[in-house]
Parts: structure tokens; C-alpha cells; sequence
């Protein structure tokens, strides 16, 4: 009974084991010394080190889990989709995948790692949500708002995650402290979804959170945060299964025009990116202070040894071998894999003239290294993810990985307006991201379907912050390469019904019709959980087995 607790909500005494430096240095998760938990939520710092544990569990760990020969748990969906792949073979998954071999046997501890870490965030969230209003003695009043929308902020995070994931989930807002009442039935999605709304919607439209960028407000959620969210609830809720159609698209609109009018984010280098190590792409990619980052999963090895490990999945094996002008060995970084490389339809289909497909945007091909030698990949590797001095020491990564940007507000705004006829806002919307990218501006009256012109530009834009899943789960659409017949671009992305859309595989002859079935857009309940919880046994998911 005691190992259900764990595995259901991971984390009832977390709170006990979280500590935090100063907020202006860095959320760093460390141990402290000798707490039970019914000595915990006394202090003003027990309140503090049980917000910042928000920042670690559920969805935000997604970004730590797995690694080593093992794709991240972010990269799950795309690897599933078949545009990008994990070339190691190690995990059951991405082979799976490889071969559209959608079983329970190959799924299941890859969605009971995600099962676990959203409900552990869950549990964090409801402990803060549970205590913290109690400690009128030790906080201000403002103090506790501001907590208890971050707790807010994250429990409706992960259950937005876990509806998308797995559909209807069991929806629990207090903290376990026992067995009792632990067992909880499934949720029908379409009310996890009202919830969520109805917890976002007060944070994106009220004051308690400031009206600051992420970084400017010590890396903790903002008004700005809220508003993104919700207007990305709003997008996936529109489209299957809930099909909240244009009421919904209309509403993803109004909260990304909210972060739009804020005034505390913006793109970098709006009037057009430069191409070089200079351009916008390597400022978000390098930054800690850029205002076009939304929210970062933040990360600093150098000083607190809180790394990413995402620097040695930039490369694959064939980077190993290189050695300097002296003959020395280039990386100590023993484990370099590309677990989550983009297909050729995805990197053929930028246009000539788009910066976000140039040489050390992205992605890359050469690096030259201290000695004026100049290395070539097998395959393009990924410069986003790519830290020299990382990669030569061997360490872990001081970059942070952007999980919400401007540039998606943007093009969540525009695709409310396209699909709801006001395409004249939308294309203005559109066109920003694409001037910056060193794109003409899109006309649908001249080019063609905007909505999918919009889709296009999401996977261009964000081809390694992992969107791509929810977007072909929202609109049963999968892109596959036309010739342009244009000497400005390679490839045109054409957007396919998913039923009968070519799969795309890796080795790269290996194409399927067809081969993603629909029962697959949702996980399976991990069969440890429906074996722990009666209240599951009976309801999985339909298609898997």
C-alpha cells in the first residue's frame, strides 16, 4: 500500500527534502537536514523551499528524465510521430516506434515516466495549496496569493499535460497524508480540461502574479506564464478530441493577445534575425535574460552543478573520433547519441532564404575547435543543444531549455484568428515570425491555406522544443514533402490527413501509409497503475493491449 503512494503521487513529503538558494541566484533542489513532515509548513522558509519544489517535479522534470542512451522524455511524442528518431536503438520506445510497433509491452514504463513525474508535480502543488494558506502567522497576505497562484500555476500545468497524454485521468486536489481515498476513478477529459481552465483563468486575468518577464521576475511564474498557458489550453482543447472548435480558437487568441499587449515579452531581433552566432536563435539558445523567453526550465552546471542533458544528445558517436591539430582527443563526454534527430522532410523543407535552416541556428553540420580544425557530422546535429565548453570537459549543460516563447504567441493568436476568419490579423501575426526568420510575408489570398501555412511555421520555428506531437494530436494532420518547383525553397510541407498521411521513419526507406493509428494520440494507463488502483482496473485506453 505504502509503494501505491509513491508511485500515484510521488512526493507527499517533498517538501521535507527541498531547499532554495537565493531566488535571484538560482532554484537549486537540495536536501535539508533533518525535517519529519509534521514538522514541515512552520517557517517562512519551509513555505519558500515548498514552492520552489514546483519548479522540479512534474511537468519541468520531463526535461531531466531519461538521457545517457535514452531519448528525454520530452522527445517522446516526436519520436513516436516518426519525424524524429533515436538513432541508439536502446530504448524500447523509439524501436517501437521505428518500426510502428504500438503495443503495451513497448509503452508502458515510458508512460508510467510520465504517469509518475505529472503526479508528483500534482502532489507538490496540492501540499503548497493545502498548507500554505494556514501560515497567516508567518507570511504577508501578498506572500501567500503569490504562492498559492504558483502552486495553481503548476497543478494546472501537469494536468494539462496528463489530459493531453492520457485523456480521462483521476483529478485530485488534496494531498495525501494516508491510504485513504487514494484510489481515485478517471476524470472524463473534457472536465480535467474545465478545471484547468477554471484555475488559469483568474492568474491570466488578475494581479497577483507581476507583470514581468520570466527572468526579470527570478525565474518564477508570471502573469505572462498564466496567459500562455491558457491560451495553449485553449488551442489544444479546439481540436480533437474535445473539438472545442471556434469558441475555443477564440479564446487561445484573447489570452495570447494578453501576453502580446503586456508588454513584457518580445521577439529578438524582430526587424530580422542576422545569420551568424549573433542571430536571435543563438540569443535564446545562449540567454538568460532574453524577454522572448516565456518560462526556461533553468539550469547552471558551472556554478550550482544543476546541468542539462541535453549537450550530449546534440551529436552523435561519429563526433567521438575527432581529434585536434595535436592529435588529442576532442570530448571527454563519454555518451553522445542522437536520440532525437529530425527526419530529412523536416530539414529539407526550410527555405534557402530562412535563417532558421542555416549552418549553427538550429542545427549544424561543422565546428571548427581551438585549433583551427574544422569537423564534419554524418548528420546535421543540433546547435540548440550544443555548449562547447560542456562538450570538452564533459560536464552537463548551463544552457536552459525555452519551454514557452513570444514567437509561439504569436502564431497561437494567429491561428485562433485564421480559423476563425479574421485573416487579416492573422496573417500580421503570422508575418512577424516569418520577418525575422528573413521570410516575405504570407498572404493566403496569394499562397494558399493559412492554417496550415501557420502549422508549418510552428514546426520551423520550434523544431526542437517539442510541439510537433500536439499539434498533428490536435488536428489529425501529418506533414509530408512536395517539390516546391521553386528555386528559393527545397521542399513545401504539405499537411495530410493522418488516416492516410506517408510516415516517416528512420532508416530513411522506411515510409508507411497510414501507420500511425489514432488509438496511439493517446498513452496507455501504466499497467502498474491499473494493478495498484481498483479504480482504473477495467477503463484503458482503447486500441492498446
Amino acid at each position: 500500500m505504502k509503494k501505491s503512494i509513491n508511485i500515484l503521487m510521488a512526493g507527499v513529503f517533498v517538501a521535507a527534502t527541498m531547499g532554495l538558494t537565493s531566488c535571484d541566484d538560482f532554484l537549486k533542489e537540495k536536501p535539508l537536514n533533518a525535517k519529519a513532515s509534521t514538522e514541515f509548513w512552520k517557517t517562512a522558509d519551509d513555505a519558500e523551499s515548498g514552492v520552489a519544489a514546483l519548479y522540479y517535479g512534474g511537468v519541468p522534470y520531463l526535461n531531466n528524465a531519461g538521457g545517457g542512451w535514452q531519448p528525454m522524455a520530452t522527445m517522446y511524442g516526436g519520436i513516436i510521430s516518426g519525424l524524429y528518431y533515436d538513432d541508439h536503438g536502446d530504448s524500447q520506445l523509439a524501436e517501437a516506434s521505428k518500426n510502428c510497433m504500438f503495443n503495451m509491452e513497448k509503452f508502458t514504463s515510458s508512460a508510467m515516466t510520465l504517469w509518475h513525474e505529472f503526479y508528483k508535480g500534482i502532489s507538490r502543488a496540492n501540499f503548497v495549496l493545502e498548507n500554505v494558506p494556514k501560515m497567516t502567522s508567518v507570511l504577508d497576505k501578498a506572500t501567500i496569493d503569490n504562492y498559492v497562484a504558483q502552486g495553481k500555476f503548476f497543478r494546472a500545468y501537469a494536468y494539462f499535460y496528463l489530459v493531453k497524454e492520457f485523456g480521462d485521468v483521476p483529478y485530485v486536489t488534496k494531498p495525501y497524508t494516508s491510504t485513504e481515498g487514494m484510489f481515485v476513478e478517471r476524470t472524463p477529459a473534457a472536465e480535467v480540461y474545465k478545471n484547468i481552465i477554471d484555475e488559469l483563468t483568474p492568474l491570466a486575468e488578475g494581479t497577483v502574479l507581476p507583470q514581468k518577464s520570466f527572468y526579470d521576475n527570478g525565474c518564477r511564474v508570471t502573469r505572462a506564464m498564466a496567459q500562455t498557458l491558457l491560451a495553449e489550453v485553449y488551442l489544444q482543447r479546439a481540436g480533437f478530441p474535445c473539438n472545442g472548435g471556434d469558441a475555443d480558437y477564440k479564446q487561445a487568441a484573447k489570452y495570447a493577445e494578453m501576453v502580446i499587449s503586456g508588454g513584457t515579452a518580445e521577439l529578438e531581433q524582430k526587424n530580422g534575425s542576422s545569420s551568424d552566432l549573433n542571430s536571435a536563435y543563438n540569443v535564446i539558445k545562449n540567454s538568460k535574460t532574453s524577454k522572448e523567453i516565456i518560462y526556461a526550465k533553468e539550469y547552471d552546471y558551472s556554478k550550482q552543478k544543476v546541468g542539462n542533458g541535453y549537450v550530449n544528445l546534440c551529436m552523435g558517436t561519429d563526433a567521438t573520433t575527432w581529434k585536434d591539430a595535436d592529435g588529442k582527443s576532442l570530448f571527454k563526454m563519454n555518451v553522445m547519441h542522437k536520440a532525437y534527430q529530425p527526419s530529412d522532410i523536416i530539414l529539407n523543407s526550410y527555405a534557402d532564404n530562412d535563417v532558421r535552416g542555416m549552418e549553427k541556428q538550429f542545427f549544424f553540420k561543422k565546428w571548427t575547435d581551438a585549433t583551427g580544425v574544422t569537423h564534419t557530422l554524418d548528420y546535421p546535429g543540433i546547435w540548440a543543444w550544443f555548449e562547447e565548453t560542456a562538450i570538452t570537459d564533459g560536464t552537463s549543460g548551463d544552457n536552459n531549455i525555452p519551454t514557452m516563447r513570444y514567437a509561439e504567441v504569436l502564431l497561437i493568436a494567429a491561428e485562433g484568428y485564421a480559423r476563425t476568419g479574421e485573416t487579416a490579423k492573422a496573417e500580421g501575426l503570422l508575418n512577424q515570425v516569418r520577418k525575422r526568420a528573413g521570410l516575405p510575408n504570407y498572404s493566403a489570398s496569394v499562397n494558399g491555406d493559412l492554417v496550415k501555412a501557420i502549422l508549418t511555421e510552428r514546426l520551423h520555428e520550434f523544431p526542437v522544443e517539442f510541439k510537433i506531437w500536439d499539434d498533428i494530436r490536435r488536428t489529425r494532420l501529418y506533414p509530408e514533402a512536395i517539390m516546391a518547383g521553386s528555386a528559393q525553397k527545397k521542399d513545401i510541407l504539405e499537411w495530410t490527413p493522418l488516416a492516410s498521411a506517408k510516415i516517416q521513419n528512420k532508416p530513411v526507406d522506411n515510409v508507411k501509409v497510414g501507420a500511425l493509428p489514432e488509438y496511439v494520440l493517446l498513452w496507455p494507463i501504466p499497467q502498474d497503475e491499473m494493478q495498484r488502483n481498483p479504480a482504473l482496473k477495467g477503463h484503458q485506453n482503447p486500441g492498446w493491449n
